[in-house]
């Protein structure tokens, strides 16, 4: 069982080199997410789905961007947030499991058992491209780059892992609260919906850690996200 959770040498030996600069550094693009998000959800309301896809995809590879540029300007490869080196064989097992059961629960099962269909298929290739942007530029911001800079000012692995869970669970409200007029309340009464992102945030945190490596993290945050919604739920 202790082998199981044991943290490799090489993800230990990145964490380790990082100082407060960089977890501020960290902490000030997160918040800055936040502040797109929120403005995201104002601008949803007035523009097409097309136009959402097409703004919210643009602004997630400019997140990406963002990261990659303070990666330059600290010295710092990309290997640090995950990609690149790592155990990925290890990572792409681990990831395309978890990818494999995500598909079947939120798409093949609600097809083959609640009587749903599959949306056109060019929504279809759009959504493929459009979610893939919003798992990457989340494993990215979230579990390769703040969880490995906020070690800096935590000094701890676990509280790396619980505190950047809490700001990616509160990194879902902002867009909510704006868009669809809920309150802080009304979301974080949601127990079950909290429930889903903190866990689905630890699992993608033991695979990001356990293989130093992002690929499995971004694999099935992709895939959930796709097959979600590439189906009717009516």
């Amino acid at each position: 069982m202790k082998k199981l959770f044991d943290v490799p040498d090489s993800y230990k030996e990145h964490i380790t080199k990082f100082d407060s600069s960089d977890g501020f550094l960290a902490l000030g693009i997160i918040v800055t997410y936040f502040v797109v998000m929120t403005i995201s959800g104002i601008i949803v309301q007035y523009i097409s789905q097309l136009q959402i896809t097409i703004i919210g995809g643009g602004i997630n590879v400019f997140f990406v961007v963002l990261v990659l540029l303070c990666l330059k300007m600290r010295h710092q490869g990309i290997e640090t947030i995950g990609l690149k080196e790592g155990n990925i064989r290890l990572s792409f097992v681990l990831g395309g499991t978890l990818a494999a059961i995500l598909f079947f629960c939120n798409c093949l099962s609600n097809v083959l058992f609640e009587h749903q269909s599959f949306i056109d298929f060019a929504d279809i290739l759009i959504y493929f491209v459009y979610f893939f942007t919003v798992g990457l530029v989340e494993e990215v911001l979230f579990r390769g780059y703040l969880q490995t800079r906020l070690h800096s000012l935590l000094k701890h692995i676990l509280l790396d892992v619980l505190v950047t869970g809490v700001l990616f669970v509160l990194m879902h409200f902002p867009f909510r609260m704006v868009a669809y007029d809920m309150s802080f309340w009304e979301i974080i009464s949601n127990v079950r919906y909290i429930a889903d992102l903190f866990i689905t945030h630890l699992i993608l945190s033991y695979i990001r850690i356990k293989s130093d490596s992002l690929y499995g993290a971004i694999l099935p945050h992709w895939v959930s996200d796709f097959a979600y919604r590439i189906v009717t739920h009516i």
